[in-house]
């Protein structure tokens, strides 16, 4: 596989900017509110019931969950559905690659662009955390938590680009969503501690990309001590999912687009 350029990575985030200025509103407002709807309907709904997790109260341990899940949909939905229209509906990226620019540089400057966007949305709901609802615990555990969120942003949109590669047709995108997305929202720790369900679910969570992302953030956000041990695991998982699902995508997407 031949390694991104970097110039090249950069004009092409230049072109999605311009994009992204005259749309950002819409994209962000979108992607806020669903996240800010989950944690008010699970942090005042379910917070009622359940009265303390890992010490602290409910809210707050929700909070991590919703910001680490932003990723998961917005990286989903741009590395399908917004790939699919460029790559193969309107035929934009076999144009791109009729210049200088290499197909390792589109994807790399695609899932950059897409990582970035998804950070607007989780700073709004960490502050409305912080200033409004008293559920971060933490304010510098937040801060630190970025550039973890944008490693697990870039490692989801890698495993999505490996499903794109492969539909033939826009409906089969729902099975992305069946079967990846919607399981690891819910199964992955975003909503409860997954160390107190039954064993297989357990097993289960560990699939997910979610699950190691949480092992990360929320202690973080929650002011709790982090191991070395689960910085050097979940870091290395996160980097050899990105590393392994770019190639394996930079490999298929060639095959289809350029053989």
């Amino acid at each position: 596989m031949t390694l991104p350029s970097l110039a090249h990575v950069r004009l092409l985030l230049i072109r999605f900017w311009y994009e992204y200025r005259q749309v950002w509103r819409a994209q962000f407002m979108r992607d806020f509110m669903d996240r800010l709807i989950y944690l008010l309907a699970f942090g005042f709904g379910m917070g009622g019931l359940m009265a303390a997790s890992h010490g602290s109260n409910y809210m707050a341990f929700l909070v991590p969950g919703i910001a680490s899940a932003t990723g998961v949909f917005v990286m989903t939905l741009a590395m399908t559905f917004g790939v699919w229209e460029r790559a193969i509906s309107t035929r934009l990226w076999p144009a791109w690659l009729a210049t200088p620019v290499r197909l390792s540089d589109i994807l790399l400057a695609e899932l950059i662009y897409a990582a970035l966007r998804a950070l607007p949305s989780v700073l709004i709901l960490l502050f409305i955390a912080y200033l409004w609802l008293d559920a971060l615990p933490s304010l510098t555990g937040a801060f630190f938590s970025l550039p973890i969120l944008f490693l697990a942003n870039l490692s989801m949109g890698a495993v999505a680009l490996c499903f794109t590669v492969h539909i033939q047709r826009t409906m089969h995108f729902a099975y992305v969503n069946t079967l990846w997305t919607t399981p690891m929202f819910l199964f992955g720790g975003t909503f409860f501690d997954m160390s107190h369900a039954p064993l297989p679910m357990q097993y289960l969570s560990q699939l997910f990309p979610l699950t190691h992302v949480l092992a990360l953030t929320r202690p973080l956000m929650l002011g709790e001590p982090l191991s070395l041990t689960t910085l050097a695991l979940s870091l290395t998982i996160l980097t050899t999912l990105f590393l392994a699902g770019f190639s394996y995508a930079n490999w298929q997407f060639n095959k289809r687009l350029l053989n």
